[in-house]
């Protein structure tokens, strides 16, 4: 039975990633309560109308985890086209478009879209209205290679706060987003787990966004804006040396909220094992200093795509910047 969408529920969408031959993750988050979970239905499918299902299957939206739900989902077919929703009960998300990848003795050919570098503030994603376009519907996959978000609101080097496209940190106390200069100059950025979901809550409003990840199974790394600007393992670097930046809470911080809002399996890295399916669960082993995003994947026998963490895993430059 068919039931109506809307986005008061599931303000951001829905998302895929991460495609093997055999699983793929899925993600929504859910507009409820403070403090109280939130029981959701997941479906997938072969066929967009769900008369052909491969999962029906209660799940719990954490309010730890801002009720956001991120499901690793096994036993598929591989080179294959699922659908995807996740309903409350009362209304459902829009329906997902996803894609695993094909076997590893697949001789086929690869198609993928590459992006990077989406800051919000005063800036449009018309980039993306290209891979919406019907000759790009066999995109297999995107591959997002980082600075998902940018940390900082209002910086005067690159960002208009007079623009209607903005973010604005509500944060208060022990909430506060960082302060960077003074005077005229004085700037934002994110510090806490509330800055840093403020950011990814506001980027992922945007429509265009929102139909590419409904549309196509994304592959990401982060580069480091996600985190801090030219950051380097816990360390930020605003002041370019001219005193210690060591932010290890921080760090912390801007790992939790991407491991909430990102499509990745932020556990298969730290396991050569089989995952269970279900909803993934994030805590401090999955964190810095034990921090591993940097995986691998095939995708038949002519592609072999190595994500890396030039961030977490690098000393300082040599010479300042």
């Amino acid at each position: 039975k068919a039931i109506a969408a809307t986005k008061a529920a599931f303000p951001q969408s829905i998302m895929s990633g991460d495609p093997r031959p055999d699983s793929v993750i899925l993600w929504t988050r859910v507009e409820a309560d403070a403090g109280v979970d939130a029981e959701l239905s997941l479906q997938v499918a072969l066929d967009s109308g769900f008369k052909n299902l491969v999962v029906n299957e209660s799940l719990t939206a954490l309010a730890s985890h801002d009720h956001c739900l991120k499901v690793r989902v096994n036993n598929l077919t591989a080179d294959t086209t699922y659908y995807y929703r996740f309903s409350n009960g009362k209304v459902s998300t829009n329906t997902g478009r996803t894609k695993t990848a094909p076997a590893s003795t697949a001789d086929r050919k690869v198609k993928f879209a590459f992006v990077s570098c989406q800051d919000y503030i005063g800036r449009y994603y018309n980039t993306y209205i290209r891979m919406l376009q019907d000759d790009l519907d066999d995109i297999d996959f995107i591959v997002h290679l980082g600075d998902y978000i940018y940390e900082t609101s209002g910086d005067p080097s690159f960002q208009s706060s007079s623009s209607t496209r903005k973010v604005t940190f509500t944060g208060t106390g022990d909430d506060a987003p960082l302060t960077i200069g003074s005077g005229d100059s004085a700037f934002e950025a994110a510090q806490t787990v509330h800055n840093y979901r403020e950011l990814y809550k506001t980027y992922r409003s945007d429509e265009m966004l929102q139909k590419i990840h409904e549309k196509f199974p994304m592959v990401v790394i982060w580069d480091d804006h996600e985190f801090s600007d030219d950051s380097w393992s816990d360390r930020a670097t605003y002041l370019d040396g001219a005193d210690d930046e060591q932010q290890t809470q921080r760090k912390k911080n801007s790992e939790m909220a991407y491991f909430e809002y990102m499509p990745i399996d932020h556990q298969q890295p730290h396991t050569q094992g089989e995952l269970a399916a279900g909803e993934l669960s994030i805590d401090d082993s999955h964190l810095f200093p034990n921090t591993r995003i940097y995986r691998d994947f095939h995708f038949g026998q002519h592609l072999h795509l190595a994500m890396t963490d030039f961030r977490t895993n690098r000393p300082d430059h040599i010479l300042p910047e």
